[in-house]
Protein backbone atom coordinates (compact mmCIF):
# COMPACT_ATOMS: atom_id res chain seq x y z
CA UNK A 1 0.00 0.00 0.00
CA UNK A 2 3.09 2.37 0.29
CA UNK A 3 3.82 2.17 -2.70
CA UNK A 4 0.81 2.61 -4.16
CA UNK A 5 0.41 5.53 -1.98
CA UNK A 6 3.74 7.04 -3.28
CA UNK A 7 3.38 6.51 -6.69
CA UNK A 8 -0.93 8.20 -6.83
CA UNK A 9 1.04 11.32 -8.50
CA UNK A 10 2.54 9.19 -10.79
CA UNK A 11 -0.61 7.05 -11.75
CA UNK A 12 -2.31 10.45 -12.02
CA UNK A 13 -0.23 11.80 -14.78
CA UNK A 14 -0.25 8.70 -16.30
CA UNK A 15 -3.88 8.51 -16.48
CA UNK A 16 -3.95 12.01 -17.82
CA UNK A 17 -1.70 11.34 -20.42
CA UNK A 18 -3.23 8.20 -21.68
CA UNK A 19 -6.56 10.35 -22.12
CA UNK A 20 -4.53 12.99 -24.23
CA UNK A 21 -3.94 9.91 -26.47
CA UNK A 22 -7.17 8.43 -26.45
CA UNK A 23 -8.90 12.03 -27.54
CA UNK A 24 -6.45 12.21 -30.35
CA UNK A 25 -6.80 8.85 -31.92
CA UNK A 26 -10.49 9.57 -32.06
CA UNK A 27 -10.13 12.58 -33.51
CA UNK A 28 -10.60 15.09 -31.04
CA UNK A 29 -7.09 16.33 -30.87
CA UNK A 30 -4.38 17.18 -33.17
CA UNK A 31 -1.09 18.71 -33.33
CA UNK A 32 -2.93 22.29 -33.25
CA UNK A 33 -4.22 21.82 -30.26
CA UNK A 34 -1.09 20.20 -28.80
CA UNK A 35 0.28 23.96 -30.08
CA UNK A 36 -2.64 25.44 -28.37
CA UNK A 37 -2.27 23.81 -25.09
CA UNK A 38 1.38 24.75 -25.52
CA UNK A 39 0.84 28.13 -25.59
CA UNK A 40 -1.73 28.22 -22.94
CA UNK A 41 0.44 26.78 -20.55
CA UNK A 42 3.58 28.82 -20.85
CA UNK A 43 1.69 32.30 -21.07
CA UNK A 44 -1.25 31.39 -18.45
CA UNK A 45 -1.26 28.55 -16.87
CA UNK A 46 1.99 27.96 -15.31
CA UNK A 47 2.59 31.76 -14.29
CA UNK A 48 -0.47 32.01 -11.94
CA UNK A 49 0.79 28.73 -10.75
CA UNK A 50 3.53 30.70 -9.70
CA UNK A 51 1.95 33.12 -8.18
CA UNK A 52 -1.01 31.18 -6.49
CA UNK A 53 1.45 28.55 -4.82
CA UNK A 54 4.46 30.18 -4.11
CA UNK A 55 2.34 32.92 -2.19
CA UNK A 56 0.47 30.48 -0.09
CA UNK A 57 3.28 28.32 0.18
CA UNK A 58 6.04 30.78 1.46
CA UNK A 59 6.12 33.79 3.77
CA UNK A 60 9.16 36.55 3.14
CA UNK A 61 11.79 34.76 6.24
CA UNK A 62 11.08 31.25 3.92
CA UNK A 63 11.79 32.80 0.58
CA UNK A 64 15.09 34.38 2.33
CA UNK A 65 16.34 31.37 3.48
CA UNK A 66 15.94 29.55 0.34
CA UNK A 67 17.45 32.20 -2.02
CA UNK A 68 21.10 31.27 -1.08
CA UNK A 69 20.57 27.90 -2.66
CA UNK A 70 20.46 28.92 -5.98
CA UNK A 71 24.54 28.17 -5.90
CA UNK A 72 22.91 24.34 -6.00
CA UNK A 73 21.74 24.47 -9.51
CA UNK A 74 24.21 26.63 -10.86
CA UNK A 75 26.72 24.05 -9.76
CA UNK A 76 24.45 21.07 -11.33
CA UNK A 77 23.90 22.76 -14.41
CA UNK A 78 27.68 23.81 -15.20
CA UNK A 79 28.77 20.75 -14.64
CA UNK A 80 26.06 19.35 -16.85
CA UNK A 81 27.35 21.52 -19.50
CA UNK A 82 31.28 20.77 -18.78
CA UNK A 83 30.16 16.82 -18.73
CA UNK A 84 28.24 17.69 -22.35
CA UNK A 85 31.57 18.89 -23.63
CA UNK A 86 33.35 15.88 -22.82
CA UNK A 87 31.41 13.37 -23.86
CA UNK A 88 30.05 14.89 -27.20
CA UNK A 89 34.06 15.30 -28.13
CA UNK A 90 34.23 11.44 -27.01
CA UNK A 91 31.21 10.55 -29.06
CA UNK A 92 32.38 12.27 -31.71
CA UNK A 93 29.38 14.19 -32.49
CA UNK A 94 29.50 15.90 -36.04
CA UNK A 95 30.58 19.62 -36.02
CA UNK A 96 27.64 20.42 -37.82
CA UNK A 97 25.53 19.50 -34.54
CA UNK A 98 27.80 19.91 -31.78
CA UNK A 99 25.74 23.32 -30.22
CA UNK A 100 22.55 21.55 -30.47
CA UNK A 101 23.68 17.97 -28.94
CA UNK A 102 25.65 20.34 -25.99
CA UNK A 103 22.30 22.22 -25.63
CA UNK A 104 20.37 19.67 -25.32
CA UNK A 105 22.35 17.46 -23.03
CA UNK A 106 22.77 20.40 -20.10
CA UNK A 107 19.00 21.80 -20.42
CA UNK A 108 15.73 19.94 -19.72
CA UNK A 109 12.35 21.06 -19.72
CA UNK A 110 11.99 22.00 -16.12
CA UNK A 111 9.63 24.34 -16.37
CA UNK A 112 6.13 22.85 -18.75
CA UNK A 113 7.12 19.39 -18.06
CA UNK A 114 8.78 19.68 -14.77
CA UNK A 115 6.84 22.29 -12.62
CA UNK A 116 3.44 20.46 -12.64
CA UNK A 117 5.15 16.58 -12.44
CA UNK A 118 7.64 17.87 -9.24
CA UNK A 119 4.50 19.52 -7.96
CA UNK A 120 2.40 16.59 -8.60
CA UNK A 121 5.02 14.19 -6.89
CA UNK A 122 6.47 16.29 -4.32
CA UNK A 123 3.47 18.99 -3.43
CA UNK A 124 3.70 22.78 -3.78
CA UNK A 125 6.49 22.85 -1.24
CA UNK A 126 8.56 21.66 -3.60
CA UNK A 127 7.46 24.38 -6.65
CA UNK A 128 10.23 26.81 -5.41
CA UNK A 129 13.47 24.49 -5.41
CA UNK A 130 12.03 24.15 -9.36
CA UNK A 131 11.79 27.71 -9.67
CA UNK A 132 15.53 28.21 -8.96
CA UNK A 133 16.24 25.39 -11.24
CA UNK A 134 14.40 26.75 -13.93
CA UNK A 135 15.81 30.60 -13.65
CA UNK A 136 19.50 29.40 -13.27
CA UNK A 137 18.82 27.08 -16.29
CA UNK A 138 17.11 29.85 -18.66
CA UNK A 139 20.02 32.56 -18.15
CA UNK A 140 22.37 29.75 -18.62
CA UNK A 141 20.69 28.44 -21.77
CA UNK A 142 20.00 31.82 -23.36
CA UNK A 143 23.91 32.45 -22.73
CA UNK A 144 25.89 29.91 -23.27
CA UNK A 145 23.36 27.73 -24.65
CA UNK A 146 22.76 30.19 -27.26
CA UNK A 147 26.87 30.86 -28.18
CA UNK A 148 26.47 27.15 -29.03
CA UNK A 149 24.03 27.63 -31.54
CA UNK A 150 25.10 30.63 -33.10
CA UNK A 151 28.45 29.18 -33.80
CA UNK A 152 26.89 25.74 -35.52
CA UNK A 153 24.24 28.24 -36.99
CA UNK A 154 27.39 29.72 -38.62
CA UNK A 155 29.33 26.80 -39.57
CA UNK A 156 26.19 26.08 -41.71
CA UNK A 157 26.14 28.94 -43.12
CA UNK A 158 29.75 29.09 -44.28
CA UNK A 159 29.47 25.38 -45.60
CA UNK A 160 26.27 26.26 -47.40
CA UNK A 161 28.23 29.54 -48.86
CA UNK A 162 30.75 26.93 -49.80
CA UNK A 163 28.61 25.15 -51.75
CA UNK A 164 26.80 28.04 -53.15
CA UNK A 165 23.16 27.53 -51.26
CA UNK A 166 21.27 30.73 -49.83
CA UNK A 167 18.74 28.64 -48.54
CA UNK A 168 17.98 26.03 -45.44
CA UNK A 169 19.38 26.29 -41.94
CA UNK A 170 21.62 29.60 -43.29
CA UNK A 171 19.09 31.97 -43.73
CA UNK A 172 18.96 32.63 -40.22
CA UNK A 173 22.57 32.18 -39.25
CA UNK A 174 22.89 35.75 -39.00
CA UNK A 175 20.87 36.32 -35.51
CA UNK A 176 23.62 37.35 -32.62
CA UNK A 177 24.03 34.80 -29.88
CA UNK A 178 23.41 37.85 -27.33
CA UNK A 179 20.85 40.99 -27.79
CA UNK A 180 17.80 42.25 -27.03
CA UNK A 181 16.35 39.04 -28.31
CA UNK A 182 17.78 37.08 -25.66
CA UNK A 183 16.51 39.22 -22.72
CA UNK A 184 12.67 38.65 -24.44
CA UNK A 185 13.60 34.71 -24.04
CA UNK A 186 15.42 34.85 -20.57
CA UNK A 187 12.32 36.99 -19.41
CA UNK A 188 9.32 34.52 -20.01
CA UNK A 189 6.21 34.56 -18.79
CA UNK A 190 7.01 32.03 -16.24
CA UNK A 191 9.88 33.57 -15.24
CA UNK A 192 7.76 36.60 -14.93
CA UNK A 193 5.09 34.89 -12.74
CA UNK A 194 7.60 34.09 -10.44
CA UNK A 195 9.02 37.43 -10.48
CA UNK A 196 5.19 38.50 -9.20
CA UNK A 197 5.27 36.21 -6.62
CA UNK A 198 8.48 36.80 -4.88
CA UNK A 199 7.79 40.57 -5.25
CA UNK A 200 4.37 39.74 -3.28
CA UNK A 201 5.89 37.96 -0.86
CA UNK A 202 8.97 40.20 0.16
CA UNK A 203 6.24 43.29 0.16
CA UNK A 204 3.69 41.12 1.86
CA UNK A 205 1.60 42.16 -0.27
CA UNK A 206 -2.51 40.31 -0.12
CA UNK A 207 -3.94 39.92 -3.43
CA UNK A 208 -8.10 40.63 -3.03
CA UNK A 209 -10.22 37.76 -2.59
CA UNK A 210 -11.39 37.19 -6.20
CA UNK A 211 -8.04 37.73 -7.97
CA UNK A 212 -6.63 35.26 -5.61
CA UNK A 213 -9.81 32.98 -6.25
CA UNK A 214 -9.21 33.83 -10.14
CA UNK A 215 -5.77 32.91 -10.65
CA UNK A 216 -6.52 29.97 -9.00
CA UNK A 217 -8.77 28.52 -10.96
CA UNK A 218 -6.11 29.55 -14.03
CA UNK A 219 -3.50 27.79 -12.36
CA UNK A 220 -5.74 24.96 -11.61
CA UNK A 221 -5.45 24.26 -15.80
CA UNK A 222 -1.23 23.40 -15.31
CA UNK A 223 -0.97 19.25 -15.28
CA UNK A 224 -4.04 18.28 -16.94
CA UNK A 225 -3.16 21.15 -19.64
CA UNK A 226 0.33 19.23 -19.49
CA UNK A 227 -0.53 15.80 -19.66
CA UNK A 228 -3.03 15.86 -22.36
CA UNK A 229 -0.20 17.87 -24.45
CA UNK A 230 2.21 14.84 -23.74
CA UNK A 231 -0.22 12.08 -24.78
CA UNK A 232 -0.89 14.23 -28.26
CA UNK A 233 2.45 14.77 -28.63
CA UNK A 234 3.17 10.50 -28.12
CA UNK A 235 0.47 9.78 -30.87
CA UNK A 236 1.23 12.41 -33.77
CA UNK A 237 5.12 11.34 -33.65
CA UNK A 238 6.33 9.01 -36.50
CA UNK A 239 8.73 6.97 -35.33
CA UNK A 240 8.85 5.11 -37.91
CA UNK A 241 10.79 7.74 -40.02
CA UNK A 242 13.50 8.30 -37.60
CA UNK A 243 16.73 6.87 -38.06
CA UNK A 244 18.68 7.03 -35.20
CA UNK A 245 22.30 7.51 -35.03
CA UNK A 246 25.23 7.30 -32.59
CA UNK A 247 25.16 10.97 -31.26
CA UNK A 248 21.07 10.46 -30.58
CA UNK A 249 21.68 7.43 -28.61
CA UNK A 250 24.37 9.25 -26.66
CA UNK A 251 21.57 12.12 -26.12
CA UNK A 252 19.30 9.98 -25.11
CA UNK A 253 21.33 8.37 -22.48
CA UNK A 254 22.86 11.95 -21.27
CA UNK A 255 19.38 13.52 -20.51
CA UNK A 256 18.33 10.56 -18.81
CA UNK A 257 20.89 8.79 -17.47
CA UNK A 258 24.02 11.11 -17.04
CA UNK A 259 23.16 14.53 -16.25
CA UNK A 260 20.28 13.22 -13.09
CA UNK A 261 23.89 11.41 -12.01
CA UNK A 262 25.39 14.37 -12.05
CA UNK A 263 22.69 16.00 -10.36
CA UNK A 264 23.00 13.42 -7.94
CA UNK A 265 27.08 13.69 -7.44
CA UNK A 266 26.91 17.38 -6.97
CA UNK A 267 24.01 17.01 -4.38
CA UNK A 268 26.20 14.57 -2.40
CA UNK A 269 29.19 16.76 -2.13
CA UNK A 270 27.09 20.09 -1.21
CA UNK A 271 24.75 19.61 1.69
CA UNK A 272 21.41 20.36 1.03
CA UNK A 273 17.54 19.36 2.16
CA UNK A 274 16.65 16.13 0.83
CA UNK A 275 13.24 17.74 -0.78
CA UNK A 276 15.85 19.95 -3.16
CA UNK A 277 17.95 17.06 -3.99
CA UNK A 278 14.63 15.10 -4.94
CA UNK A 279 13.76 18.22 -6.88
CA UNK A 280 16.95 18.96 -8.32
CA UNK A 281 17.62 15.39 -9.77
CA UNK A 282 14.22 15.24 -11.32
CA UNK A 283 14.31 18.34 -13.08
CA UNK A 284 17.80 16.76 -14.65
CA UNK A 285 16.21 13.96 -15.57
CA UNK A 286 13.12 16.02 -17.53
CA UNK A 287 13.23 14.78 -21.18
CA UNK A 288 15.06 17.78 -24.16
CA UNK A 289 14.02 21.30 -23.55
CA UNK A 290 11.50 22.34 -25.95
CA UNK A 291 13.22 25.96 -26.02
CA UNK A 292 16.06 24.27 -27.94
CA UNK A 293 13.95 23.59 -31.41
CA UNK A 294 13.01 27.43 -31.43
CA UNK A 295 16.41 28.38 -30.40
CA UNK A 296 17.90 26.53 -33.42
CA UNK A 297 15.75 27.69 -36.34
CA UNK A 298 16.85 31.16 -34.87
CA UNK A 299 20.51 30.71 -34.91
CA UNK A 300 20.03 28.63 -38.03
CA UNK A 301 21.31 25.36 -36.32
CA UNK A 302 20.30 21.92 -36.98
CA UNK A 303 16.56 22.21 -35.91
CA UNK A 304 15.11 18.83 -37.16
CA UNK A 305 17.35 17.05 -35.05
CA UNK A 306 16.38 18.81 -32.06
CA UNK A 307 12.71 18.37 -33.27
CA UNK A 308 13.17 14.52 -33.32
CA UNK A 309 15.15 13.96 -29.93
CA UNK A 310 12.84 16.61 -28.49
CA UNK A 311 9.86 14.32 -29.55
CA UNK A 312 11.65 10.95 -28.42
CA UNK A 313 12.83 11.80 -25.23
CA UNK A 314 8.94 12.81 -24.14
CA UNK A 315 7.78 9.83 -25.58
CA UNK A 316 10.23 8.24 -23.26
CA UNK A 317 9.83 10.88 -20.11
CA UNK A 318 6.49 8.68 -19.54
CA UNK A 319 8.57 6.14 -18.19
CA UNK A 320 11.80 7.50 -16.69
CA UNK A 321 10.14 9.87 -14.58
CA UNK A 322 8.43 7.23 -12.38
CA UNK A 323 11.46 5.00 -12.65
CA UNK A 324 13.39 8.24 -11.31
CA UNK A 325 10.71 9.01 -8.81
CA UNK A 326 10.90 5.34 -7.64
CA UNK A 327 14.75 5.64 -7.11
CA UNK A 328 14.54 8.88 -5.02
CA UNK A 329 11.37 8.18 -3.33
CA UNK A 330 12.63 4.86 -1.71
CA UNK A 331 16.37 5.61 -1.10
CA UNK A 332 17.30 3.64 -3.94
CA UNK A 333 19.59 7.04 -5.32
Amino acid sequence: MVIFESLSGVFACLLMIALGYGLTARGWFDEATGRLFSRMVMGIAIPFYMIVSLTKSYGRDDLLSIGVALVVPLCVLSASFVTGLVVSRLAGVPAARLGTFRAMFFTSNSGFIGFPVVAALFGEAALPYAVMYYLVQTCLFWTIGAWGLAREGARAEAAGAAAGQDGGRAANAAAPAFGLATLKNVVSPPLVGAMVAIALILGDIRLPTFLTASFAHLAAMTTPLVMLFLGIAIYCVNLRSVRPTRDMVVLIAGRFLIAPAVALAVTALVPVPELMRKVVVMEAAMPVMTQVSVAARVYGADAHYVAVLTAITTIMAAVTIPAWFLLLEFGLV
